[in-house]
């Protein structure tokens, strides 16, 4: 009875909630009736949305600003077969239409103003004009690791026909405070800067009980576990260096400190209890320092304007983990690492009115990662070829002592420690391709042809064996689209496509091999029908697509058994083949003079091939991981202006994730649908903006990820635990904006 007198009182505030404007009546002018044309530069040039034949969806920066899209987390509940699990270490598990990202993989391309993210894709970039969601393969324009898509952020540019300065304020549960300020500054000679800052503190919503150990003794922790600090800027600068040439430049720094994968341990796979405590003796954190600095320079002559984007990234990071996720000091993870990335892309595009479009080019990328990593073994030292401490106990051998053997130790014994090495690693990644895309037209139809060839190589050194091997492939991606343009102004088309995502060496090697264990390349090719226009009154806007995917020797992280017993290896594997069939709808409607509905779904249906094999057990006609089998999003936008002069604004939106099974194959666990809801609320004017704004408002649980985990000591019986990521739960927070 408490739960449904509870869901009423939740329902009924979520209608007042978007009710109240409603009955908010004011005399004013009356809006634009019409929807905005959506310009995205999904094939690299500036064209409508509505005239791209492939699936796109684009978010405005005003509805990034109202809504508090600040990270990838946001922008996954916003886009349905867009899955992200949300990792603090630079690498966020992201899926499109069950293709990418699984575990240490990439598969989705993450880009700042057309430069790939590699490192720190997870930081808060902001003051963006609008964020594009590419689904499909997109390896003809955007090459290896955009086998699922590419998630594109698109940062305002400076302008030199305005000034304009802003600064926000964000206060709120669990002791949030953040800041940031945006100034745009013409300069002489149609020049202009533009300047963001931001700086945020979060305590989080996990907590650190830090509770006795079997020793007597506690963990020194802050109670806080998911506390975090961010704080960044980015300057740039824009303008003409000449009659012909332009120029745009962008600073960029990102300083991060906070939780690494905060899991919580000891889930029963049945029930999945949702609790946030993390019960551990050292609090996985995250100490991330990004600087990275683009310049690209844009050539116009007659027909053509060449483009180049030259741009380096250099990011230093270490994680820090409590494997065992308990309270006893037994087994941790130092990861440092430092990563540079340097790239450059030249382009050379058409421009004028013929039937013609075309578009060419050549990129590079060098991609330098070391990685220092150790394990380190609390209460544990070598004696010969045994142990002392935990880890002698969990092996069985003669020598075992300590809390599990019944002794009582010192702080001092219980601190001390043996460290071997985990992830010594120097690894080169490079990307060399020639790209060409052309459309043209004749009468109502477009046929679109491209083609990459790209070529990359893989090196990796594992310097605590000294081996070293390195792959190596050149690739063909071609592309092919038919549309028909109809009389009433949509479009029908179909695409068919082709990523991949390359292969690679794992981190350590197998015992007494001469090489690394490695992986080979992943591959998919996509086909896509679909249909996109608007009503003629321009006040409903809308598309949807359907799409078959062929998806090849899939790269899945996994544990696997050394044959030659040297314990467990993880690292990547490719485990086999699937196909995955699906849908997604899209729609805007401007419902009234004050008030904007969108709706958008997806459905993906995703089976193993017969012959995928996991100890000796066929998985063929099973669901592969991280495939959500349906996404549903409701977004109601309302602005109306109000008798003082100012507008009244609110923002609803629903967003569902279906049920899907987690990233181990061979025994997932599934990790059930969930439904979030978001709202916010406020007044606004020329000078001035506060809005009341609330996360998850009915407070759902649900977990962002669920998987198995080595089970370390074997703390709870079998080889095996089941961990979780909980997701956000409600969140009130209040925020105002000055503009002057």
């Amino acid at each position: 009875m408490k739960n449904i007198v509870r869901l009423k009182i939740s329902y009924i505030s979520a209608i007042s909630l978007l009710a109240f404007p409603i009955l908010y009546s004011a005399e004013s002018e009356a809006a634009e009736e019409v929807m905005d044309e959506v310009v995205v530069t999904a094939r690299k040039r500036e064209e409508s949305l509505l005239d791209i034949p492939e699936s796109v969806q684009a978010i405005g920066g005003a509805d990034i600003d109202r809504q508090n899209i600040k990270s990838l987390e946001d922008v996954g509940f916003l886009i349905p077969n867009l899955n992200l699990s949300p990792r603090a270490d630079g690498f966020p598990n992201v899926s499109i239409r069950g293709l990418g990202s699984f575990g240490n993989t990439q598969g989705v391309g993450f880009y700042l103003d057309d430069v790939q993210v590699f490192s720190d894709a997870s930081s808060r970039f902001g003051d963006l004009e609008r964020i594009e969601v590419l689904k499909g393969p997109q390896g003809t324009l955007y090459g290896g690791s955009n086998i699922g898509g590419a998630i594109k952020f698109v940062s305002a540019r400076p302008d030199p026909s305005a000034s304009t300065k802003r600064v926000k304020l964000l206060l709120g549960e669990q002791g949030i405070t953040d800041g940031e300020i945006s100034i745009n500054s013409p300069l002489e000679d149609d020049w202009a800067v533009r300047l963001f800052a931001f700086g945020s503190t979060n305590d989080g919503y996990l907590v650190n009980p830090n509770s006795p150990r079997v020793n007597g003794l506690s963990a020194d922790n802050d109670a806080d576990i998911g506390k975090s600090d961010e704080s960044g800027l980015r300057i740039s600068l824009a303008g003409p260096l000449s009659d012909t040439l332009a120029a745009y430049a962008s600073f960029r720094w990102n300083d991060y400190e906070g939780p690494n994968n905060h899991w919580i341990r000891e889930l029963d796979k049945n029930s999945l209890n949702h609790h946030n405590r993390v019960d551990t003796t050292t609090n996985p954190r995250h100490e991330r320092d990004t600087v990275s600095a683009m310049l690209e320079l844009t050539w116009e002559y007659d027909g053509m304007d060449i483009t180049s984007v030259t741009s380096h990234t250099d990011t230093e990071s270490t994680r820090y983990s409590d494997l065992d996720i308990s309270p006893e000091y037994l087994l941790d993870l130092i990861r440092p690492e430092d990563m540079k990335v340097f790239t450059q892309e030249i382009r050379f595009t058409s421009t004028g009115d013929g039937p013609t479009e075309w578009l060419g080019g050549f990129y590079y990328s060098m991609y330098e990662e070391k990685m220092r990593s150790e394990l380190i073994w609390w209460n544990t030292t070598a004696v010969g070829d045994n142990f002392t401490g935990p880890l002698g106990c969990a092996a069985g051998m003669d020598t075992c002592s300590g809390v599990w053997a019944g002794e009582t130790l010192t702080l001092a014994e219980e601190q001390q420690s043996l460290r071997t090495p985990f992830e010594m690693r120097d690894r080169d990644k490079s990307h060399l391709a020639a790209f060409a895309n052309m459309t043209t037209n004749y009468d109502d139809w477009e046929l679109g042809l491209g083609i990459r060839i790209d070529r990359w190589e893989n090196e990796s050194t594992n310097l605590d064996t000294g081996l070293s091997s390195d792959k190596s492939d050149t690739e063909i991606l071609p592309k092919l689209s038919l549309t028909r343009f109809r009389d009433d102004g949509s479009i029908v088309y179909f695409t068919a496509s082709k990523g991949y995502e390359p292969g690679g060496y794992n981190l350590s090697n197998l015992s007494g091999s001469t090489s690394l264990f490695g992986f080979d390349k992943e591959e998919a090719t996509s086909y896509e029908i679909g249909w996109k226009g608007r009503s003629e009154d321009g006040r409903v806007r809308g598309s949807v697509a359907a799409f078959s995917i062929a998806y090849d020797a899939r790269q899945i992280e996994y544990q696997i058994e050394d044959p030659n017993g040297g314990g467990i290896v993880e690292g990547i594997v490719n485990l086999g083949d699937s196909d995955q069939f699906g849908f997604e709808a899209d729609f805007a409607v401007r419902v009234s003079d004050y008030l904007n509905v969108s709706f958008s779904a997806g459905w993906v249906d995703a089976e193993w091939k017969s012959g995928t094999e996991v100890g000796g057990v066929d998985l063929g006609g099973q669901t592969p991981p991280v495939v959500p089998k349906s996404g549903v999003n409701l977004t109601a936008d309302y602005l109306k202006p109000t008798n003082n002069g100012n507008n009244m604004a609110a923002s609803f939106q629903i967003s569902h994730t279906g049920s899907y099974e987690g990233l181990q194959a061979w025994d997932p666990v599934t990790n059930p649908s969930h439904t979030l809801v978001n709202a916010q609320i406020g007044q606004t004017s020329e000078d001035w903006e506060v809005m009341l704004n609330v996360e998850n408002l009915f407070d759902e649980d649900y977990y962002m990820d669920v998987q198995h985990f080595p089970n370390y000591y074997l703390l709870d019986g079998g080889d095996s635990i089941v961990i979780g990521t909980l997701g956000q739960p409600r969140l009130v927070t209040l925020s105002f904006s000055y503009f002057f």
